[in-house]
């Protein structure tokens, strides 16, 4: 019986230390409208290379992918520094302008839309976020040498946890993105960096279920950190 004690010590001590460092969430970046109107990138020269001599106007369209990088605060914004918390190219998506809101249609492309983040570690409520629309220059798979830049947006800013979406809008010279992103905790996860796991449960390791801020609520009949111990019931008798 001896091993059996240390046996279930050592799962209850594994649950604790699990209990107090995990956490879990999603920062998710939804793309919905890019336009570029003119087929023009970064620099105003035609993503075709060709305009006509008249009117100046390009000739052909650009192919549309993107590029998104997320990463810890930065006062000054590094676009060449590792993304730490995540790197992601998508396929080309559209010519000059895309919307982006009809998500089925590009399921078939391979491209999620929103982008999601995940991350297991507590949400430090600020975040740098680039975004580069990106010209693909010939259908090449590997898009980070075959691209040429559209528009670049770059921002840093808090973010608290929450299930509403932050609606943002890039504006550049020829060319605009709108956008919404947002963090959210996994399930189970509760708290402003969703740093708190709880997960209700009812067998030997304890009897609770979990407050809306992942507080741990004992079942009735149960005490304790971790609800795992019965309460003593009284019972008085009267004798007549």
């Amino acid at each position: 019986m001896h091993w059996i004690k240390i046996i279930t010590v050592t799962i209850l001590t594994l649950f604790v230390v699990a209990n107090e460092v995990h956490s879990s969430g999603l920062f998710e970046l939804r793309l919905r409208y890019f336009n570029n109107d003119y087929g023009r990138d970064s620099e105003g020269n035609c993503c075709s290379g060709i305009s006509d001599p008249q009117t100046g106007k390009c000739i052909g369209t650009c192919k549309t992918r993107f590029r998104v990088c997320l990463k810890h605060y930065q006062a000054k914004i590094d676009t060449t520094s590792p993304c730490t918390y995540g790197d992601v190219v998508t396929p080309i998506l559209g010519e000059n302008s895309v919307n982006l809101t009809n998500t089925q249609k590009f399921k078939s492309k391979g491209f999620t839309n929103p982008i999601q983040f995940a991350f297991n570690f507590a949400w430090p409520g600020t975040f740098t976020l680039i975004v580069e629309a990106l010209h693909d220059t010939n259908n090449s798979a590997n898009a980070r040498s075959s691209s040429l830049l559209i528009q670049r947006l770059s921002l840093q800013q808090v973010l608290e946890v929450s299930p509403e979406w932050k609606t943002n809008k890039s504006e550049a010279q020829y060319t605009w993105l709108e956008y919404d992103f947002r963090v959210t905790c996994d399930p189970h996860y509760y708290g402003a960096g969703c740093a708190n796991l709880c997960r209700p449960r009812d067998d030997p390791f304890g009897h609770y279920t979990c407050s809306d801020g992942g507080e741990i609520i004992c079942l009735t009949g149960w005490q304790g950190d971790y609800c795992d111990k019965g309460k003593k019931i009284i019972i008085f008798s009267i004798e007549i």
